[in-house]
């Protein structure tokens, strides 16, 4: 047996303490799911849970911490931790009563969908509708403060380790920087309409956007502006205009001296100088209209860059009816779907823009879907994740429909076509990733597509019955050229949203875990060994539906924070994380 150093971080007393590993154990590199690492429920404060695995060289948290909307300012989604399994059960909050095996507290909140954890100062923060931005303790689960900013915060917040500020937007119009520690309200500043989105820090500056008159004129007369403030205090430093409402939340490039990328409610994309709020190009984009959610197009969603590859990608809104095409004969190659999105782009979704010019690099073969029933979807199709490889390059992560991908010949029509790819951003073209889809917790029909972020190279996926990782084991270049030939991976670790009693033989009620495999009653769908969040007798997915718009947060210990369909989080923390 060989003997490892590894560094343990204490975060109640900031220092760093050696001990070792007499023994390193393999990776598990079956496709079953591994068996989780049994150590006390974390519900009750323990001191020795509050120590995480860290690389020696994490002393600069600012590289790797989930601190906004998609970890960071380009949006990516990703975070360069690697992190190995079997994850651990750490706390739920905002779940069953008591803590325990049960259905929903009767103070449960459903949290809005744009609602991501951000983790920072030892808390995790989220905002809610009912105007309250609250701060859960990382170690135990419990709720450190909340403070009332008044209106609805629907977008999620950002986290300055430097100030030690959180950053959130109201639909009052104001802007808030609170003290992280207790919440405290520092300053504030209107910023003349509505605020949904979630703000955008980069360095000392917060970017954050407004919309006004939303639904109006069937989603045409909206109107807002970008402001950029100084974080400090929150002065203003430029206003800028589009003359159209902003809902996505904006991205940051470092390309042309700095830009932020804005996606506007008049079907435009834009980017705009952090120097002094000057546009410097202006792309309109096809987008559909959400007619049950006030005609917009660009809920939810917000654009992604890869800084390497100097492109940005933008979803925009994806109309339900329009899943239904291309017949499966024109969605078996990446060609037909090119062919067939360059014939008809009333159907593209998926755009890849030039950072320096606004011009499209080329047709990405991506149709549409997401989450939705009833003749219509919830929001925008999920967003890419943009990883930096080893070499420097970056490839981007994406849900995405190939017949290639239906389980069952006899049963193959566009809501079967679900897929994970790995898309080579300089051509546009996709590689199968293989997932088990629909074989356990990762469940893929086309109007069921949820989020993904990333760790290292383990891939975590949020469906509104369910959450569930990979770990991509093999993406050599003769690996991924058809669904018979994926990209492989190996299980890491699933979640339910809902454990039914009756259906778990071997139930880990402290670790919220069910050893065996086990089945979904009601639906059939057959779920590996995995955690769970209830206990109870009706499926509370169905009961607070907000479907889950980004997938879950990680922070630079690795541990993993998901938000359920109904707004329940769940903390769990791997093995082992390091640093690349």
């Amino acid at each position: 047996m060989k003997t490892m150093v590894v560094f343990i971080a204490t975060v109640s007393v900031l220092t760093l303490t050696v001990v070792f590993i007499t023994s390193l154990h393999p990776l598990n590199l079956s496709h079953s799911a591994p068996q989780p690492s049994l150590v006390a429920s974390t519900i009750s404060p323990v001191q020795h849970q509050s120590k995480v695995y860290l690389p020696f060289i994490v002393n600069s948290p600012r590289t790797v911490g989930w601190y906004q909307l998609a970890a960071n300012p380009q949006r990516t989604g990703y975070t360069p931790i690697r992190v190995e399994g079997p994850f651990r059960f750490r706390w739920i909050w905002n779940g069953p009563a008591g803590g325990g095996n049960a259905g929903p507290a009767v103070d449960h909140l459903d949290l809005p969908k744009a609602v991501q954890p951000v983790i920072g100062e030892g808390f995790v923060f989220v905002g809610h509708s009912d105007g309250i931005v609250r701060a859960i303790r990382v170690d135990n689960g419990t709720l450190a403060w909340s403070r009332s900013v008044g209106g609805k915060v629907l977008g999620t917040v950002a986290y300055h380790p430097g100030l030690r500020r959180i950053f959130v937007g109201s639909t009052n119009g104001r802007i808030y920087s609170l003290r992280a520690s207790d919440g405290t309200i520092m300053n504030s500043y209107d910023i003349g309409g509505p605020i949904e989105m979630s703000p955008l820090l980069v360095d000392d500056v917060i970017y954050v956007g407004s919309i006004i008159d939303k639904g109006r004129n069937n989603g045409e007369g909206t109107s807002g502006r970008l402001v950029s403030l100084n974080a400090t205090d929150l002065s203003l430093r430029w206003s800028f205009n589009p003359g159209a409402g902003i809902l996505a939340s904006p991205a940051y490039t470092a390309r042309n001296g700095g830009m932020i990328i804005i996606a506007t409610e008049d079907k435009t994309v834009r980017a705009i100088r952090v120097s002094d709020g000057s546009q410097v190009w202006r792309r309109s984009v096809n987008a559909g209209r959400d007619p049950q959610r006030q005609w917009t197009a660009f809920p939810d969603t917000y654009p992604a860059v890869a800084e390497t590859q100097g492109v940005v990608i933008i979803r925009s809104y994806f109309l339900w009816q329009r899943t239904w095409a291309p017949d499966r004969d024109q969605t078996d190659t990446l060609e037909e779907i090119r062919a067939f999105l360059t014939q008809q782009p009333e159907y593209q979704s998926f755009f890849v823009l030039d950072l320096a010019t606004g011009q499209p690099r080329y047709v990405a073969p991506v149709l549409g879907g997401g989450i939705g029933n009833n003749d219509d979807y919830y929001s925008t199709p999920p967003q890419a994740v943009i990883r930096q490889l080893d070499d420097g390059s970056e490839v981007a992560y994406v849900t995405w429909r190939s017949s290639q991908a239906c389980l069952s010949p006899t049963n193959c029509d566009s809501r079967e076509e679900g897929a994970v790819g790995e898309m080579d951003l300089s051509t546009g073209n996709i590689r199968f990733i293989d997932v088990d889809k629909n074989g356990w917790q990762w469940r893929m029909p086309v109007d069921e597509l949820g989020s993904m972020t990333m760790a290292g190279d383990a891939l975590f996926y949020s469906h509104w019955m369910a959450m569930a990782g990979v770990k991509i084991t093999d993406r050599s270049p003769s690996r991924g050229d058809s669904a018979s030939n994926p990209i492989l991976t190996t299980k890491l670790v699933g979640v339910t949203n809902t454990l039914m009693p009756g259906t778990c033989d071997q139930l880990s009620s402290a670790q919220h875990y069910c050893g065996t495999r086990h089945e979904d009653p009601g639906r059939g769908n057959l779920l590996d060994p995995g955690f769970y969040i209830y206990f109870y007798t009706t499926q509370v997915y169905d009961l607070f539906f907000t479907p889950p718009v980004f997938g879950p947060a990680i922070d630079e210990n690795g541990v993993l924070y998901w938000k359920s369909v109904d707004g329940a989080i769940i903390a769990l923390a791997p093995q082992r994380a390091t640093l690349p």
